[in-house]
């Protein structure tokens, strides 16, 4: 997604990207202490704290992404699961931007999903503009989308490809017994 004039794209960064599509972190007073708390020596924490430091300590709504395309990806998933009425909340979008889960763990955002086991699985993406990134950690990469001001067709249509991609995610930690892929929700 990008802001401004198509024909120069010159100063639009990654980060502008990854916040244009998920939407930038607000953690809560107690996020920092917290995160201190959990820290080593050098500042870093493990994949699994870096995402419950988020979970826990996010001021944003997980029921209700706030950016139009995490937005999107977050009703389509939502039909594609056959849960368009979820009272029982099973799923969520978390936004990681510029978090440890993203400089540490390359985890901009992800979807959890409880399954019927009460099973927490989890499917995490990357935002990238960098058309030569090669190796990333996440289980889905999405690379600039179109802009919804100027494409709202291809907006949406980016939005429902990258869904899917996120739903094949879904199925394939669904359909397995590695206990690595699901936790205790």
């Amino acid at each position: 997604m990008y802001r401004g004039d198509s024909r120069d794209r010159r100063g639009y960064t990654g980060r502008m990207n990854e916040e244009d599509l998920f939407g930038k972190f607000r953690p809560s007073k107690s996020y920092e202490a917290a995160y201190r708390a959990k820290a080593d020596e050098r500042g870093r924490v493990d994949e699994k704290t870096a995402l419950d430091l988020v979970r826990k300590h996010t001021l944003q709504d997980p029921l209700n992404p706030e950016q139009p395309f995490a937005r999107q990806l977050y009703l389509n998933l939502m039909k594609a699961m056959g849960i368009e009425n979820d009272k029982n909340r099973k799923l969520k979008f978390y936004n990681a931007v510029k978090t440890p889960a993203d400089h540490l763990w390359g985890i901009d955002g992800w979807f959890e999903y409880i399954d019927d086991d009460g099973q927490r699985v989890i499917v995490t993406m990357d935002a990238t503009i960098n058309p030569n990134k090669d190796e990333w950690k996440a289980d889905v990469i999405i690379p600039e989308v179109a802009d919804q001001s100027e494409s709202e067709s291809r907006f949406f249509e980016d939005a429902k490809t990258y869904a899917a991609e996120v739903m094949r995610q879904f199925e394939i930690k669904l359909n397995t017994k590695d206990e690595r892929l699901r936790e205790a929700a």
